[in-house]
Protein backbone atom coordinates (compact mmCIF):
# COMPACT_ATOMS: atom_id res chain seq x y z
CA UNK A 1 0.00 0.00 0.00
CA UNK A 2 1.19 3.61 -0.97
CA UNK A 3 1.01 6.14 2.24
CA UNK A 4 -0.14 8.61 0.16
CA UNK A 5 -3.24 6.94 -1.02
CA UNK A 6 -4.11 6.00 2.73
CA UNK A 7 -3.19 9.60 3.97
CA UNK A 8 -5.62 11.07 0.99
CA UNK A 9 -8.76 9.13 2.67
CA UNK A 10 -8.03 9.75 5.91
CA UNK A 11 -7.98 13.58 4.93
CA UNK A 12 -11.15 13.21 3.11
CA UNK A 13 -12.82 10.16 4.32
CA UNK A 14 -15.65 11.13 1.20
CA UNK A 15 -13.00 9.80 -1.36
CA UNK A 16 -13.16 6.25 0.17
CA UNK A 17 -17.00 6.27 -0.24
CA UNK A 18 -16.81 7.02 -3.75
CA UNK A 19 -14.66 3.95 -4.67
CA UNK A 20 -16.62 1.55 -2.58
CA UNK A 21 -19.67 -0.65 -4.56
CA UNK A 22 -22.78 -0.06 -3.66
CA UNK A 23 -24.79 2.01 -0.66
CA UNK A 24 -22.35 2.49 1.74
CA UNK A 25 -22.33 4.90 5.18
CA UNK A 26 -21.05 8.02 5.95
CA UNK A 27 -17.70 7.87 6.92
CA UNK A 28 -17.10 9.76 10.26
CA UNK A 29 -13.31 9.19 10.31
CA UNK A 30 -10.62 6.69 9.60
CA UNK A 31 -7.53 6.45 11.52
CA UNK A 32 -4.45 4.66 11.07
CA UNK A 33 -1.88 2.67 12.97
CA UNK A 34 0.71 0.62 11.04
CA UNK A 35 -1.07 -2.45 10.14
CA UNK A 36 -4.69 -0.99 11.46
CA UNK A 37 -7.04 1.16 9.94
CA UNK A 38 -10.08 1.81 11.91
CA UNK A 39 -13.29 3.77 10.10
CA UNK A 40 -16.17 4.68 12.34
CA UNK A 41 -19.18 4.55 10.22
CA UNK A 42 -22.86 6.12 10.98
CA UNK A 43 -25.58 3.60 10.07
CA UNK A 44 -28.64 4.92 9.17
CA UNK A 45 -31.83 3.39 8.29
CA UNK A 46 -32.34 4.98 4.51
CA UNK A 47 -28.93 2.98 3.58
CA UNK A 48 -30.49 0.26 0.94
CA UNK A 49 -29.44 -2.49 2.46
CA UNK A 50 -32.24 -2.26 5.23
CA UNK A 51 -34.94 -2.47 1.82
CA UNK A 52 -37.20 -5.58 3.08
CA UNK A 53 -34.87 -6.92 5.80
CA UNK A 54 -37.03 -6.58 7.54
CA UNK A 55 -39.85 -4.36 7.80
CA UNK A 56 -40.77 -2.88 11.33
CA UNK A 57 -37.08 -3.91 12.53
CA UNK A 58 -34.29 -3.13 10.37
CA UNK A 59 -31.35 -5.57 10.27
CA UNK A 60 -28.09 -4.91 8.81
CA UNK A 61 -27.58 -8.45 6.42
CA UNK A 62 -24.04 -10.14 8.05
CA UNK A 63 -22.70 -10.97 4.34
CA UNK A 64 -23.14 -6.94 3.70
CA UNK A 65 -20.85 -6.43 6.94
CA UNK A 66 -18.34 -8.71 4.84
CA UNK A 67 -18.35 -6.96 1.85
CA UNK A 68 -18.39 -3.52 3.63
CA UNK A 69 -15.00 -4.77 4.86
CA UNK A 70 -14.02 -6.41 1.76
CA UNK A 71 -14.40 -3.22 -0.58
CA UNK A 72 -12.46 -1.00 1.64
CA UNK A 73 -9.63 -3.21 2.29
CA UNK A 74 -9.62 -3.64 -1.52
CA UNK A 75 -9.44 -0.26 -1.95
CA UNK A 76 -6.87 0.55 1.12
CA UNK A 77 -4.63 -1.54 0.78
CA UNK A 78 -4.45 -2.05 -3.34
CA UNK A 79 -5.66 -5.22 -3.42
CA UNK A 80 -7.48 -7.41 -6.41
CA UNK A 81 -10.67 -7.98 -5.29
CA UNK A 82 -13.04 -9.47 -4.46
CA UNK A 83 -11.59 -12.19 -1.80
CA UNK A 84 -11.13 -15.73 -3.00
CA UNK A 85 -12.21 -17.04 0.42
CA UNK A 86 -12.92 -15.47 4.16
CA UNK A 87 -11.63 -17.32 7.51
CA UNK A 88 -13.08 -17.96 10.67
CA UNK A 89 -16.13 -15.56 9.45
CA UNK A 90 -18.44 -15.23 12.67
CA UNK A 91 -21.56 -12.80 13.56
CA UNK A 92 -21.78 -12.12 16.84
CA UNK A 93 -24.71 -9.75 16.83
CA UNK A 94 -27.15 -7.58 14.55
CA UNK A 95 -26.14 -4.04 13.50
CA UNK A 96 -29.73 -2.39 14.12
CA UNK A 97 -29.76 1.34 12.72
CA UNK A 98 -29.24 4.06 13.71
CA UNK A 99 -25.63 3.40 15.20
CA UNK A 100 -21.85 3.72 14.92
CA UNK A 101 -19.68 0.91 14.15
CA UNK A 102 -16.47 0.55 14.07
CA UNK A 103 -14.36 -1.12 10.76
CA UNK A 104 -11.37 -1.98 11.81
CA UNK A 105 -8.96 -4.00 9.02
CA UNK A 106 -5.96 -5.58 10.23
CA UNK A 107 -2.93 -6.12 7.58
CA UNK A 108 -2.19 -9.85 7.97
CA UNK A 109 0.98 -10.60 5.13
CA UNK A 110 0.23 -9.29 1.66
CA UNK A 111 -2.80 -10.90 0.86
CA UNK A 112 -4.94 -11.24 4.15
CA UNK A 113 -6.89 -8.62 6.12
CA UNK A 114 -8.60 -9.65 9.40
CA UNK A 115 -11.86 -7.24 9.77
CA UNK A 116 -14.07 -6.51 12.83
CA UNK A 117 -17.05 -4.82 12.68
CA UNK A 118 -17.90 -3.63 16.46
CA UNK A 119 -19.95 -0.81 18.03
CA UNK A 120 -19.08 0.43 21.57
CA UNK A 121 -20.84 -1.98 23.59
CA UNK A 122 -20.49 -4.93 21.42
CA UNK A 123 -18.73 -6.71 18.28
CA UNK A 124 -20.90 -7.52 15.52
CA UNK A 125 -18.85 -9.44 12.90
CA UNK A 126 -15.33 -10.87 12.01
CA UNK A 127 -13.41 -12.62 9.55
CA UNK A 128 -10.08 -13.15 7.58
CA UNK A 129 -10.29 -11.70 3.85
CA UNK A 130 -8.38 -13.76 1.72
CA UNK A 131 -7.47 -11.65 -1.79
CA UNK A 132 -6.52 -13.11 -4.83
CA UNK A 133 -2.59 -12.71 -6.19
CA UNK A 134 -2.56 -10.10 -9.04
CA UNK A 135 -3.62 -11.14 -12.58
CA UNK A 136 -5.81 -14.42 -11.02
Amino acid sequence: MQDSSLKRFVRDPALLSMQINGDFPRIAAIEEAGDEVVLRLDVTPDLAWFRGHFPGQPVLPGIIQAHWAAEVASALFNLDGPPRHIKRLKFSNVVVPPRTVELVLTRHGEREIQFTMRSADQQHAQGRLVFPEPGQ
